[in-house]
């Protein structure tokens, strides 16, 4: 049922009623998992901006080789206005985008976790007084 409830936030990436009722080994279980596949989006949006140089290169040579001698600069600025290099732009801002998601949605469980240890902390110690 955890994993249920667990899965379920995962996909709709929206705070319910469920995450309120969370133990923390749920939250942990949870976090993890968000940042796991914080990980892997970031790997993915590095490797496409480690790219970016090759790739515009490989077009400057495809457009070089279809015409005749051009000055290097008007080169750059037509494999910049390639279709391929703008794809691949839109993926690099796509996944970087998804990657500050997660990033924040890992922060935020992982503060979720520390304000329940802070209060199970409380309620320790507000025991042991009474």
């Amino acid at each position: 049922m955890a994993d249920e409830n667990i899965q379920k936030n995962i996909n709709n990436q929206q705070p319910t009623n469920q995450i309120k009722e969370m133990g923390l080994e749920e939250i942990i279980h949870l976090a993890n998992k968000i940042g796991l596949e914080y990980v892997e989006k970031r790997k993915e949006a590095e490797r496409y901006e480690l790219m970016r140089t090759s790739i515009r290169a490989k077009i400057m040579n495809r457009i070089e080789a279809a015409q005749e001698k051009m000055p290097e600069a008007r080169l750059k600025r037509l494999a910049e206005a390639d279709e391929e290099y703008i794809g691949l732009l839109e993926k690099i801002a796509n996944y970087r985008a998804e990657t500050e998601k997660l990033r924040i949605r890992y922060e935020s469980y992982k503060s979720l976790f520390d304000a329940r240890r802070t209060m199970i902390s409380y309620k320790k110690i507000e025991l042991k007084t009474l």
